[in-house]
């Protein structure tokens, strides 16, 4: 055996051992971490309950269905199956959409006594990235029978924001479609609005959960009230976090999930930053990256308008003060398990198996806080509640339970969202507050989310390497903490080239160019807005340079001053000079009145008109849905009404078959 070869065995023979020993370690005698324990997680004076029946022993079901982007509708869903189940004797059944296997949803959504569905709204209106199969059956389905369902009882909640066009678009899209199959509705749709008090809505909704399930005879009340069922659980739920001991210092290795099926969310690519670069000039007091990301070896494709996701960490520092409020440290190495998926509470999973926080493996405290927890977001009235759990000050706890009750909407909304405030900020304001590591994982913090970006490249130039255009998030808050965006400080600071440190993925959008390049497209894109235009712009030019006929193309950008932001300044001036495309600017800060998109859209009213209208051309918009989209859609309309001789009712209907037509798309957000 030559000497490489042996070693590689040696080196194999190592990690086996260590992690033969951890499995050894941890199942003869588990050790909780410091400041938790496996059943102190549960707040003296709770009371103890009652042995449920098992699932044989109940002939009613209710299943709850969710979709979710962020993981909201899935916190809510956990918490009304836990006031069914302390209700009802019914086997209560949560359901994520992904799961649905669509052969058998039809049977699904009807076998339950009743089928209780949230879901959330984000984007343009769309439905949550796992439930796209789902809608897409659901809505064919729609279109192919009229009493599908017939035999389905259902209620449905809707996540959203006011502050978006199309308000809780999927929630209403689900409960129109349910009721157009012939499915009973037992419950009305209840509206979430993340703009307001999301969790003030879904309480108000839940609260008419109960008597309706009452009164449709599908369950009875065994002796229990509706206020005293309402109320909330003394028990804070928590997951089982068991410390190695000796541990500390070793690099275990994190198991690859299977790849039968590819790279995507649930198990990204460890890409390689490839390149970085600033792309505002040094007069700016902001700052918006270039970043391309290697996905060599992955197999994974995308095309001009997909979008790339990101897995992004916390900021270093944060993550050691956060282990420090914690009073944990930082490089203890430990397991996390949640016992209510185990028979033998918490048993650890098989191998290549991930943990509740989603990490296959050991890990260290440090590695958990930076890769799974949401340290920035301000933390949902749940939270408060469980953190009151474990606060000794008796005034300090009150204070936590009444932002966190029915009375506290003002408090919570002054102190906790306006300012913006993290959850450390939270702890140190309360500082008899010492939630262990397990429920502060399961019950405090949301996990960290993934960031999509819009792919600002086409996979003719950059076939292995999406690029992103990045605007870095970075400003004071309310309580005066700097805060700096999370995937955007973290692509800034990591080293370019270094391998295996992104993990990432494609989506895949239906954000495209027409099939035929000579229909004439209008593209709006201010600020980073330009991204997928980018794209667009190079499939272009890599068309012309094969000999292919160009329609026209006519590309709105904006920004605030030539010599600030004026991303792609060069490449765009060079794509107009070549015939690609015709640019027009509109610079916000330059001159007197601020000028944006929209007005230079109006400008241009009668040639937009005519791209539009009498050409069948496509019209796309990219960038801020809040504001920036509403007034571009205004502003189409009002050249639609003005050139064309159309009233309101009719350009709007002009738009909506644009949009049916896939000639009007949105990339918002």
């Amino acid at each position: 055996m030559d000497p490489q070869t042996l070693m590689l065995l040696s080196a194999v023979l190592f990690v086996i051992s260590i992690v033969g020993a951890y499995f050894s370690r941890t199942k003869a005698s588990p050790t909780p971490a410091s400041g938790l324990k496996r059943k102190e997680d549960t707040p003296a004076g709770a009371a103890a309950s009652k042995a449920p029946k098992t699932e044989s022993e109940f002939s009613k079901s209710i299943r709850i269905f969710y979709g979710t982007q962020t993981g909201t509708a899935e916190i809510f869903a956990k918490e009304l199956g836990d006031l069914l189940k302390k209700t009802f004797e019914a086997k209560i059944t949560i359901t994520d959409f992904e799961d649905v296997e669509l052969d058998s949803a039809q049977d699904d959504l009807q076998t339950p006594d009743a089928s209780l569905v949230l879901c959330s709204t984000y984007g343009d209106g769309e439905p949550p990235d796992t439930c796209l199969p789902f809608f897409e059956w659901l809505q064919k389905k729609t279109e192919e029978e009229e009493e599908g369902l017939s035999e389905m009882k259902f209620g449905v909640f809707a996540l959203g924001n006011t502050q978006y066009e199309h308000f809780n678009n999927s929630g209403k899209n689900l409960d129109k479609f349910f009721a157009k199959l012939g499915a009973e509705r037992i419950i009305d749709l209840g509206l979430g609005d993340d703009n307001e008090d999301i969790e003030e809505d879904f309480n108000k909704w839940k609260a008419t959960v109960i008597p309706a399930l009452a009164s449709s005879g599908i369950v009875k009340l065994p002796g229990v009230g509706v206020d005293e069922a309402s109320a909330p659980d003394t028990v804070v739920k928590a997951y089982v976090v068991e410390t190695l001991e000796g541990a500390q210092g070793i690099a275990f290795p994190e198991v690859n999930v299977s790849k039968t099926k590819g790279y995507d969310a649930h198990n990204p690519f460890k890409a390689t930053l490839s390149a970085r670069r600033e792309l505002h000039t040094s007069m700016s007091e902001r700052s918006c990256l270039h970043v391309e990301v290697d996905l060599d070896g992955s197999q994974l494709s995308y095309e001009t308008g997909d979008h790339l996701g990101i897995f992004p960490e916390n900021d270093a520092d944060l993550v050691k003060k956060m282990a420090a409020r914690l009073e944990v440290d930082g490089e203890m190495m430990i397991s996390v398990h949640d016992p209510a998926k185990s028979s033998k509470g918490g048993a650890l999973k098989a191998v290549g198996e991930p943990n509740p926080l989603g990490h296959v493996g050991p890990l260290s405290v440090a590695t958990a806080l930076a890769r799974y927890c949401d340290l920035l977001t301000p933390l949902r009235k749940p939270a408060l509640t469980a953190l009151a759990a474990f606060t000794s000050d008796a005034a300090q706890k009150e204070e936590l339970e009444r932002m966190a009750g029915p009375d506290g909407k003002t408090a919570y909304a002054d102190w906790m969202m306006k300012p913006y405030r993290s959850v450390l900020e939270v702890l140190e304001a309360f500082p008899t507050c010492k939630p262990p590591l397990g429920a502060f994982f399961c019950s405090v913090v949301p996990r960290l989310q993934v960031r999509y970006y819009s792919i600002s490249s086409s996979p003719r130039v950059a076939p292995s390497s999406p690029h992103c255009t990045v605007a870095v998030v970075a400003g004071a808050t309310g309580t005066g903490r700097m805060h700096r965006g999370v995937a955007s400080t973290w692509l800034g600071g990591l080293e370019v080239g270094k391998n295996l440190q992104v993990p990432a993925f494609v989506r895949k959008s239906s954000f495209r160019l027409p099939v035929d390049p000579t229909v004439p497209i209008v593209m709006v894109g201010p600020g980073t807005g330009l991204a997928p235009f980018r794209g667009f712009i190079q499939e272009r030019m890599a068309l012309k340079a094969e000999g292919a006929e160009l329609g026209p193309a006519l590309l709105f950008f904006g920004c605030r001053s030539k010599t600030v932001d004026f991303i792609y300044e060069r490449e765009l001036h060079e794509a107009e000079a070549a015939g690609v495309m015709r640019l027009d600017v509109a610079f916000s800060r330059e001159g007197g009145a601020k000028v944006y998109v929209q007005h230079r859209i109006a400008q241009r009213g009668e040639e937009v008109y005519k791209l539009l209208k009498t050409s069948s051309g496509h019209f796309y918009i990219c960038g801020d849905a809040k504001n920036m989209a509403k007034d571009v859609h205004k502003a189409l309309l009002d050249l639609l009404s003005a050139e064309g001789g159309l009233s309101g009712v009719d350009a709007e209907k002009y738009v909506q078959e644009m949009t049916a037509s896939g000639r009007y798309s949105r990339d918002v957000w």
